[in-house]
């Protein structure tokens, strides 16, 4: 059996700088590659162990997969694209058109802007769109593509290498939530090795929250009280208002929902890829502010906001629950889990511990460190 190798540059045991290897044959793979915020700083993953070991140098990178549009799986890409620039990457449309409005976004504070923004333009231009459930086949190795359900856009990698199924989960949604469709696989898919971004495999019995922002929304409007949705990330613009109109039209309660100059672009361009996203009663907000309740929805609130408007911030969990994770693996079975992405330990116990018990269950789990080459 041809060995892998795999190693978790960023994103391994913490969340954020999500960028994971995989040597197949003579070829170099990354899955993501994304930064991490902590305060005032923000840096990517630790590249290094590449060419300290698999590679001689970042020219022998030679395919990069982009999971989905948030900035801890995207957000080192222009970077390492001019460290690499013989890599081809792989998204989708929409991951493609949401990242570069994201890094130009990140870029606002670059003292030579105009240079980056132009090598982000360039960049993005040189990378492939893939479409769910399409197969490239490359020299040493296959690759097919599946809904991820995270957030619009997002995909899964299945690797098919040495006769063995390697599936990259990125951030993932069993279940459809707000207006978002869950992952869609094929059935029996038989997979080998399940890299999984399993933020709560060390958080046993974790239920995501119920969310109340949008309720509570409504019912300030309903009391004659306008609302300012504060979003910052034009991923996240979308995500808010594919939610709000999935919420409103589900209640058939229909308030008027506008959108800032900003957040309309988003969402334009969006459209422009063939994704219906604008109801009847969206609009565009212009200087002349709205009469009666309404949401406004925007990046931050300006001089017209003011006391009229009950401001609300938009942060909320598009992530699965312990039981959902669960349920992905057990349904997938697979021969090895690598569980990486995972957030801080609270509980007792990991799913590791529960899946041992499960005796219908095949799966060996890894919990990665970064740096650590392994072989799969």
């Amino acid at each position: 059996m041809a060995p892998v190798y795999f190693s978790a540059l960023g994103g391994a045991q913490k969340v954020g700088g999500s960028c994971y290897y995989l040597r197949l044959g003579d070829s170099n793979v990354l899955l993501d590659c994304g930064v991490t915020k902590e305060k005032n700083l923000t840096y990517g993953p630790d590249l290094q162990p590449l060419v300290k070991g698999p590679m001689h140098s970042f020219s022998e990178l030679d395919h990069v997969y982009i999971s989905h549009a948030h900035a801890d799986h995207v957000g080192y890409l222009n970077d390492l694209m001019q460290l690499a620039p013989n890599a081809c990457v792989y998204m989708t449309p929409m991951t493609r058109a949401l990242s570069g409005q994201r890094m130009n976004l990140d870029a606002a504070n670059d003292n030579n802007l105009s240079l980056r923004r132009l090598s982000i333009e360039n960049n993005l231009r040189r990378c492939a769109d893939v479409s769910y459930f399409q197969k490239i086949i490359h020299s040493q190795y296959s690759v097919t593509f599946f809904e991820a359900g995270h957030i619009p856009g997002a995909m899964m990698t299945m690797i098919e290498y040495g006769g063995r199924r390697i599936l990259y989960t990125g951030d993932y949604s069993v279940d459809p939530f707000l207006g978002l469709s869950g992952c869609k696989l094929p059935d029996n898919l038989n997979i080998d090795v399940l890299i999984i971004c399993a933020l709560r495999a060390k958080q046993p019995g974790y239920k995501r929250p119920h969310n109340s922002r949008l309720a509570n929304a409504l019912n300030y409007m309903r009391r004659g009280k306008s609302v300012y949705m504060q979003v910052k990330e034009p991923s996240k613009i979308l995500e808010q208002l594919v939610n709000l109109n999935y919420y409103m039209e589900t209640l058939g309660e229909y308030y008027p929902v506008y959108l800032a100059p900003s957040a309309m672009e988003t969402i334009r361009l969006v459209e422009s890829l063939g994704s219906p996203v604008l109801k009847s009663n969206n609009y565009i907000l212009s200087n002349k502010m709205p009469v009666g309740p309404h949401m406004v929805i925007g990046e931050a609130p300006n001089w017209q906001i003011g006391n009229s408007y009950q401001v609300i911030n938009s942060a909320y969990t598009l992530h699965e629950d312990y039981d959902e994770m669960k349920r992905f693996i057990k349904m997938l079975n697979p021969k090895q889990a690598l569980m990486v992405h995972c957030g801080e330990s609270y509980l007792q116990g990991t799913i590791e511990q529960d899946l041992m018990c499960d005796p219908d269950c095949r799966t060996q789990v890894i919990f990665p460190e970064e740096g650590q080459f392994y072989t799969i």
